[in-house]
């Protein structure tokens, strides 16, 4: 018994190091929460956040939640703002405005103003009839 055995089992099931620090060093990280494994990750470096991080980082930096919902309620009232069948008469007010600018007709080319448009037509009605016609 006095020899040491020639095999060693190590034992190496759970090893504590102290001096690895946090994983995510990301200034303004974003998040994605893994619902399966009930994780969180970082989107930009990909690491694994403490869930506790997480939440105490957004309540930390909530301006930027705010920011962000500015940013949405802009970008919404663009979308909202954006009429492209009103392109064409926004183009024609902004020339007109201040009476410098007449529009001319495209038939004749003739200018007009536009108090004097006194009818319309229906659009199908007027390519059909130029299809006939030319």
């Amino acid at each position: 018994m006095n020899e040491l055995p020639e095999k060693v089992v190590q034992l190496e099931v759970l090893r504590i190091n102290r001096n690895i620090g946090k994983r995510c060093k990301c200034g303004t990280p974003n998040y994605v929460i893994d619902t399966d494994n009930r994780e969180v990750h970082c989107t930009k470096c990909g690491s694994r956040v403490d869930p506790y991080d997480a939440i105490y980082g957004l309540a930390r930096h909530y301006e930027r939640l705010q920011d962000e919902v500015e940013r949405l309620l802009r970008q919404r009232r663009e979308i909202a703002d954006y009429k492209p069948w009103l392109l064409v008469f926004r183009n024609l007010e902004s020339h007109y405005r201040g009476k410098e600018m007449l529009p001319c007709c495209p038939e004749c080319g003739k200018a007009f103003y536009f108090e004097h448009v006194n009818s319309w037509t229906n659009r199908r009605m007027e390519e059909l009839r130029r299809k006939r016609d030319g």
